[in-house]
């Protein structure tokens, strides 16, 4: 029997406004309706939960009291009956999304958005989630991966090739733009129309590189002083980054914004984009940032070197090193014409490669085919 629409239940943390989080969003703007119903369920009661729904997605929260809290595994095997399909991103929602589904008999994918020894860089978070994740693999059915290099570290894992497949994050390329003007935005965080402004979006989260921002800030400072930086989210790391930042004599050049709504504003009012991650898993960053038309100097790690490719839409450097870091940064903010052109150049290929159509359509056709499958 031929199934014209499906309905999908999407399983996340939903703890933090992340890059799964808003993968999520991108993807339910763009899916058909007539093709495909969606339904998120978080783990966590806030905040992604009322975020979804304020974007008009039908979502619901089942809370884990704790870590070990299995006992929701009952609630989402309720949820799941009523689905043809079953969607986990990160690793508590692959676990309880992987035993609901196999419950429930139902078909389950998977995205990969980082690796998961990246995430968990101590040993004692590491091991009990590398453990669960490897246990419960074979419960999937098919892995989406959102760049070739995170495809490439499954397969060096042991997941057969066959049940792997690339599909690259997208964004609304049309919606993600700035709605404010450059000077207002500026001018609301303090800054004039001619100070130089850096920045870096993303959880303050050791993978994501902050330390070495901050090193290669204190560089530039030295070079230039009037240059600024704006570290934008939010995440544990807050306190010892600051501190950091005071140590390196750099606190008043450096402004620790917290969440912002307003994300593509923000990225239009500011001279240049630092990714300065130890791993990213494709680099959404970047994309909204070359969407607006800002230079982007970023870390050669995981996917970024798919999308930031180096003299041609960005700069890369390598990972752990604020020198390097530094000198791109001041080079980007010294040619700021050829730093532009190559914000150009990245801004086409996003609206080729990387638009939320694009991904949903190819996300569309893996669900019917694995249904079919199933």
């Amino acid at each position: 029997m031929r199934v014209e629409r499906l309905r999908v239940v999407h399983i996340i943390g939903g703890g933090e406004l992340g890059g799964a989080e808003r993968h999520i969003l991108n993807l339910a703007g763009f899916l058909d309706p007539r093709r495909v119903a969606l339904t998120v369920c978080c783990l966590f009661a806030a905040p992604f939960v009322q975020v979804a729904r304020e974007a008009g997605i039908q979502a619901l929260a089942v809370p884990m009291r704790h870590k070990l809290d299995f006992g929701v595994v009952t609630r989402i095997v309720e949820l799941v009956r009523e689905a043809d399909l079953v969607h986990t991103h990160g690793v508590r929602a692959n676990l309880l999304g992987r035993i609901a589904a196999r419950l429930a008999r139902r078909p389950l994918v998977t995205t990969v958005h980082s690796l998961l020894r990246m995430d968990y860089p101590t040993l004692w978070t590491r091991l009990p989630n590398a453990l669960a994740e490897r246990l419960t693999r074979g419960l999937t059915r098919r892995f989406i991966a959102v760049s070739r290099q995170l495809a490439e570290e499954l397969i060096r894992e042991g997941v057969a090739p066959a049940r792997v497949r690339v599909i690259y994050n997208g964004i609304d390329v049309e919606a993600f733009q700035p709605c404010r003007p450059r000077d207002q935005v500026r001018r609301e965080l303090g800054y004039g129309p001619g100070i130089p402004l850096v920045a870096t979006v993303a959880r303050l989260h050791p993978v994501k590189g902050h330390r070495y921002l901050l090193e290669a800030a204190q560089r530039v400072v030295q070079a230039r002083p009037e240059v600024r930086f704006l570290v934008v989210g939010t995440g544990p790391g807050r306190e010892a980054l600051e501190a950091y930042a005071g140590q390196l004599g750099i606190a008043k050049q450096v402004r620790f914004t917290g969440f912002v709504a307003d994300v593509a504003s923000l990225l239009g009012a500011v001279d240049l984009v630092v990714v300065p991650s130890l791993w990213e898993g494709f680099g959404l960053t970047a994309v909204e940032a070359l969407n607006v038309g800002v230079p982007v100097v970023a870390t050669a790690v995981g996917g970024l070197p798919e999308v930031v490719r180096p003299k041609e839409t960005g700069l890369l450097v390598p990972p752990a090193d604020g020198e390097a870091l530094a000198r791109e940064i001041l080079w980007a903010l010294s040619h700021p014409v050829e730093a532009r052109a190559m914000a150009e150049r990245g801004r086409a290929m996003v609206r080729r490669e990387f638009t939320a159509q694009i991904m949903a359509h190819r996300t569309t056709e893996l669900y019917f085919e694995v249904v079919a499958g199933w």
